[in-house]
């Protein structure tokens, strides 16, 4: 279900959670890294004239909702299918900020007072607004953890860091910021909605 209308019981804790899709529907057209190939969605059979409804998919790992293992930015880490899932799914703490300018720095997570006890931490920010205003295009104006900020969130011991547009650093230069927390073990997620959240 989109935007949190799903709520469920956790029966451990004996108490009401809310559960929200964050993820983004991929469909032709969507937002895709600059220079990477846009999805394709290509009917290879299709009913009544076929018997079943087949179509190829083709996308990157970059569409839309996704993680990034440690070898994306760092030769020889671990690939995706070696990160227990258990890393992935837990407790995570969503916090709202607006930095100054587009580079979130270690300042601006400091001020948003992230409890000390937080492995999982999505940032919402201003890019949730862009897979509105801009549902077709890429936009490279996008808020992002600076190297201070990646730096920030290794030192805290946070485990996995999510951001609400296409890249969790900025577009000019991200490959410091991603191998400052993929070296460090810290897991990134991309691409998620936070707009209802």
């Amino acid at each position: 279900m989109r935007g949190g209308d799903c709520v469920s019981i956790d029966h451990e804790m004996g108490r009401d959670m809310q559960l929200w899709d964050i993820s983004i529907p991929i469909r032709q057209g969507m937002p895709q890294w600059a220079g990477e190939q846009v999805v394709d969605l290509t009917p290879m059979s299709q009913t009544p004239h076929d018997h079943a409804n087949v179509t190829r998919l083709t996308l990157t790992t970059h569409t839309g909702t996704h993680v990034d293992p440690p070898r994306h930015f760092v030769h020889g880490a671990p690939t995706i299918d070696m990160i227990p899932l258990d890393r992935w799914i837990g407790p995570c703490e969503v916090v709202e900020i607006v930095p100054s300018g587009l580079e979130i720095e270690a300042e601006d997570l400091q001020t948003v007072r992230i409890p000390d006890n937080t492995e999982r931490l999505l940032l919402k920010t201003p890019n949730s607004a862009l897979w509105r205003s801009n549902p077709d295009q890429f936009v490279q104006s996008f808020h992002a953890l600076s190297v201070a900020a990646a730096r920030w969130v290794v030192r805290r011991g946070i485990r996995l860091i999510g951001i609400d547009y296409l890249s969790v650093a900025p577009f000019a230069d991200g490959t410091p910021a991603h191998v400052e927390l993929l070296r460090n073990g810290v897991l990134i997620l991309e691409g998620i909605d936070l707009s209802a959240v």
